[in-house]
């Protein structure tokens, strides 16, 4: 769609609850603009801890995808990763409360139009975020397995905090992290292309209870 879609009035911009649970912009303060790169950053500010996610909604197919958008929480600073496929429009959704908040619906907070002119980059597919990922969790890599041309052993770094054991799964297949003196967990998937085409995820696991050993939650979900 090349021509700039009719919105709802009040849809742009900043919606009612992003001020009054204390989230501001920190970079693209103006909810529609255009740019010729197909991958970029979007930073917010957030005054307390937040539950945060959002979605790409994108006006040449429809098609709506949470997994063109990763999200990384650090301190107060909140980074969206965004890579679009397609050019022209597209929504960026952003929903989130306060970390506090027993609800988990979560409404939406920031709208944002892109005029997307250019496709440079090679688009990427992010993982799935869990819930328990928002906790203080960061990654490091990979931030996507999909596609023909990932191939070969993966390195995987991440930060969970609080984690006796993480581990990365694909099928029954399980390859542990080992923890580092920097708290950033390491390990490396062998062959991930032999996953490819079976209908299997990689999904990055944690374990959070000594008194139960096996019992793991999931964090990402990965599309191979």
């Amino acid at each position: 769609m090349t021509e700039r879609p009719t919105l709802q009035n009040g849809y742009l911009g900043a919606q009612p609850l992003f001020k009054e649970i204390g989230l501001s912009t920190k970079t693209h303060p103006e909810p529609e603009f255009e740019t010729s790169e197909n991958e970029f950053v979007i930073k917010l500010k957030a005054s307390q801890p937040v539950k945060i996610t959002s979605k790409v909604v994108s006006e040449v197919t429809g098609a709506e995808s949470q997994e063109r958008v990763f999200i990384q929480t650090r301190a107060d600073d909140i980074n969206l990763l965004i890579s679009l496929d397609k050019t022209g429009y597209h929504r960026l959704q952003v929903y989130a409360l306060p970390s506090s908040d027993s609800n988990k619906q979560l409404p939406g907070v920031f709208n944002y139009l892109i005029h997307c002119t250019g496709t440079p980059r090679k688009s990427r597919l992010f993982p799935k975020q869990f819930a328990q990922w928002r906790d203080g969790c960061v990654l490091l890599e990979p931030f996507s397995l999909a596609g023909d041309h990932v191939k070969g052993d993966v390195m995987f770094r991440v930060v969970v905090p609080q984690a006796h054991a993480v581990a990365v799964t694909t099928g029954d297949e399980w390859t542990h992290l080992e923890p580092g003196d920097n708290g950033i967990w390491t390990g490396r998937v062998s062959g991930i292309e032999k996953y490819k085409g079976k209908g299997l995820h990689a999904v990055l696991n944690a374990n959070f209870s000594e008194d139960e050993e096996t019992k793991y939650s999931s964090l990402l979900q990965y599309t191979l």
